[in-house]
């Protein structure tokens, strides 16, 4: 018995000894694992190789390399200054980035050029256009999806800096391209239409702004018997703009989310029977129809007062002012959120353009480019642009500084300074139902025979059914 657990000892310890050796060229693995386990952890962590986003930004950001961009903007020479300048104190906040700034002058001016240089592969890298021109740049793959560096943790926005941006300006650059992507960023050369009246006649009636177009039909009806003149005009600068805002307020769909035009039906023929109607009473104008206006403003007929009312842009209220030196009667002028048909569904629309970065261009401008669109977009490097042009501001922290407060709340009436506060004022009442116009292929040439249909029925007398009809025709 002894011998056989001696034997089995023996053994025993054999197996264990066998166990624990690697032999040459032997298979054991558990061992392999072992050693393997043993030299990952000796092993440093792998890093991941930068993306040649993250080493531009490495290279412009930390490194100061120099870049140098262009960007083109189409705005008006009184303005340009202001802009200017914002561009100017960017380069000093970055030095290694210089910036190639030039007016193209208005913005169908800019859009042909800019359609001109992607033809020949020389596009500036930074530019404004409005949204009738994104669907076919974005076809066209000329564009910068901006979605990377908006959300980049280096040189991005924070979740907080994006929600302070108005949503219908967000709202609207996301619509440009597939879901996910943010082909556009909002500019800040935004507007809308306001109303502008005679406020010194309006008190002396005991008027209020009218809020509704049943009251503007009353006031004008009024005006219009006692003076003789038409009480209201509508601008044709966006030849578009009164039908598109009268036909979805009475119910038409105008363009649909997919780009489908839709503008032949009962609304819109009431729409335009409505304005139809009250010119021919007398009581609604036009502005190539006032002896003093001319063309697509009305604010030359109001001074004079050959209207008492109209709508028109925002930004434009410097120029409704009547001055003495002039020979004008001075009045005080009123600003109002737009007239709507029914006040529990209000509708209102943006204007302006949003910025895009071209794909012709190297990672480190790409890099710089979204820089100088960050910096154009926050709030303290855009107070004297915002208070010197009347343009809308983008965000509730440009609203809320203190030096734009100070001007919004001005008390000395009669300046220029003071009516642009009350438009400014006017179009923020509004921002909560502001609306933007739907982008699609041929949303350009839409706004182009709407002008000439409402010219032809308004001044012209076309038949409305008829001209709607053969309109909608052209889209379908």
């Amino acid at each position: 018995m002894k011998k056989i657990l001696a034997l089995l000892l023996v053994l025993a310890l054999a197996f264990g000894a066998t166990a624990c050796a690697i032999p040459a060229g032997g298979d054991s693995t558990t061992a392999q694992d072992a050693s393997a386990q043993t030299q990952e952890a000796a092993a440093p962590e792998a890093t991941a190789e930068p993306t040649p986003m993250e080493k531009a930004i490495t290279n412009v950001v930390t490194n100061g390399q120099n870049v140098d961009i262009v960007f083109w903007t189409g705005t008006g020479s009184s303005n340009f200054p202001y802009l200017e300048a914002i561009v100017a104190a960017f380069m000093a906040k970055y030095p290694n980035i210089t910036v190639d700034f030039s007016n193209q002058g208005p913005i169908s001016d800019l859009t042909d050029k800019l359609t001109q240089n992607i033809v020949s592969g020389s596009t500036p890298q930074l530019s404004n256009i409005n949204s009738g021109t994104f669907p076919e740049y974005v076809k066209n793959d000329v564009l910068v999806d901006l979605s990377e560096y908006v959300n980049d943790p280096t040189i991005g926005f924070t979740s907080d800096e994006l929600a302070d941006f108005f949503a219908n300006y967000m709202a609207e650059v996301k619509t440009f391209g597939e879901e996910g992507t943010l082909y556009g960023f909002p500019t800040n050369k935004k507007t809308t239409d306001v109303l502008i009246y005679n406020k010194t006649y309006f008190d002396a009636k005991g008027w209020s702004a009218p809020t509704t177009w049943g009251q503007v039909v009353e006031y004008s009806k009024a005006i219009f018997e006692e003076t003789g003149k038409p009480g209201f005009s509508y601008d044709t600068a966006y030849g578009d703009a009164a039908f598109k805002l009268l036909s979805m307020q009475y119910g038409s769909p105008y363009v649909t989310a997919d780009g489908t035009v839709d503008i032949d039906n009962l609304a819109s023929a009431d729409a335009l029977r409505f304005y139809k109607q009250n010119m021919d009473a007398g009581y609604f104008t036009l502005p190539a129809l006032m002896p003093s206006a001319g063309g697509n403003y009305s604010n030359n007929g109001f001074v004079v007062q050959e209207c008492y009312m109209y709508v028109g842009a925002a930004a434009g209220v410097a120029y409704a002012i009547p001055n003495a030196e002039k020979g004008q009667e001075v009045f005080e002028v009123g600003v109002a959120p737009l007239p709507q048909l029914v006040t529990n569904n209000p509708i209102a629309f943006s204007k302006g353009e949003d910025y895009v970065m071209f794909s012709n261009s190297t990672d480190e401008q790409r890099v710089a480019t979204w820089l100088l669109i960050k910096f154009l977009s926050q709030a303290e490097n855009n107070v004297e642009w915002l208070i010197n042009t009347g343009n809308l501001p983008i965000s509730q922290s440009m609203v809320d500084n203190a030096d734009y407060q100070a001007f919004l709340n001005q008390t000395e009436s009669g300046t220029a300074s003071y009516y642009k506060a009350q438009a400014v004022k006017a179009a923020l009442q509004m921002n909560d139902y502001m609306r933007f116009d739907v982008a699609f292929d041929r949303s350009g040439e839409l706004a182009s025979e709407i002008s000439n249909m409402w010219t032809s029925i308004m001044v012209g007398g076309a038949d409305i059914a008829t001209t709607l009809t053969a309109t909608q025709a052209m889209f379908n």
